[in-house]
């Protein structure tokens, strides 16, 4: 799994603010499934009634996938609050995915 920052770079505490994700899967390829489980099931732990997951298969929407750069499955993009941040992989080493999207610590 790997975390990409933009605008930026910086990191904060999660507070009161919505969270909008974009998850682009493989359909029901097993990296993608996990993906898809750890997302829904970090969100409901740390930002219960904050957030919203938007899931693309870049299988049926091969055009969103080109137009958001998203090159492998799965991968995560954190839409709001900005910067934007990707994240790669299936989601399962949550330490390391709740420091990328900002809900713990500083990222690492």
């Amino acid at each position: 799994m790997k975390a990409r920052r933009s605008e930026g770079g910086r990191y904060a505490m999660a507070g009161g603010e919505s969270y909008v994700f974009r998850l682009f899967v493989a359909s029901s390829e097993s990296n993608s499934t996990q993906a898809s489980g750890n997302l829904a099931r970090l969100c409901e732990e740390h930002l219960k009634g904050r957030y919203q997951i938007e899931t693309v298969d870049v299988l049926k929407d091969a055009a969103a996938a080109h137009k958001n750069n998203v090159l492998v499955t799965p991968t995560l993009i954190l839409i709001k609050p900005h910067p934007k941040v990707t994240v790669l992989g299936n989601l399962s080493d949550t330490k390391q995915v709740l420091g990328a999207l900002r809900l713990i610590g500083n990222g690492r």
